[in-house]
């Protein structure tokens, strides 16, 4: 009994973690001044779907709540092709956490996008969106150190370069970089936006992610108990 509530205790920290990391994105992409290479590909694929006919689909209407292709529905599109990418060469590594982020995250993006928007971020100055992407980090990460300590798996394209290192055996961090530089670069061509806002979160996130972690454990360790 006390085993299946830890594992519906795991399910809503993860969820919570998720929601909050999909928030940070959105304030990446209200400040319209760049973000991290993930968002930069799926804003791009966006802007990019958007010129056809997908945006006239009933399901695109349905989730999006409009005609029209958001980043939402991008990374939706993104992460199911990973997935079924990862059924088809490890699917070991599928967890449920994983189908929960092929699910969810792209709604969770449009519908923190609609939140945010309450906002008049776009018409701050510079200096001050540059520090929301700041904050928007910090958010990112304090989600991510939840959801990463709730252990029931993680999105598609986190998985894929674990796997690549499995099978060509170099070191993970330049796998990570050259998989975030595909996205960025892929992105930027599409029409994604690249700015001080990729920088910033390129430069920070890792080290907040890393700051964050030992407070996530603590914060699921006291609500999961073993």
């Amino acid at each position: 009994m006390n085993k299946a509530i830890n594992v519906i205790k795991r399910l809503i920290l993860f969820l919570v973690g998720m929601i909050i990391i999909q928030f940070g994105v959105a304030l990446y992409l209200k400040t319209n001044i760049g973000s991290d290479p993930f968002t930069v590909f799926a804003q791009g694929l966006a802007f990019t779907l958007d010129k056809t006919a997908l945006k006239d689909f009933e399901i695109v209407k349905l989730i999006a709540g409009k005609a029209e292709v958001t980043p939402g529905i991008a990374n939706i599109i993104i992460l199911v092709v990973l997935f079924a990418i990862i059924f088809c060469v490890e699917r070991k590594r599928i967890k449920i956490g994983t189908l929960i982020c092929v699910a969810g995250v792209g709604p969770i993006i449009d519908f923190g996008v609609k939140v945010i928007s309450f906002f008049p971020i776009e018409s701050y100055n510079y200096v001050v969106r540059m520090l929301l992407i700041v904050f928007g980090c910090a958010v990112i990460a304090m989600g991510f150190s939840v959801l990463s300590a709730a252990n029931i798996g993680v999105a598609p394209n986190d998985i894929i370069p674990f796997i690549i290192q499995d099978k060509t055996k170099y070191h993970y961090r330049w796998i990570r970089m050259g998989w975030d530089a595909t996205f960025l670069v892929i992105g930027f061509a599409l029409g994604g936006i690249v700015g001080a806002g990729t920088v910033i979160a390129m430069v920070v996130t890792g080290p907040f992610i890393q700051i964050s972690l030992p407070y996530g454990e603590q914060f699921v360790s006291k609500i999961v108990r073993k």
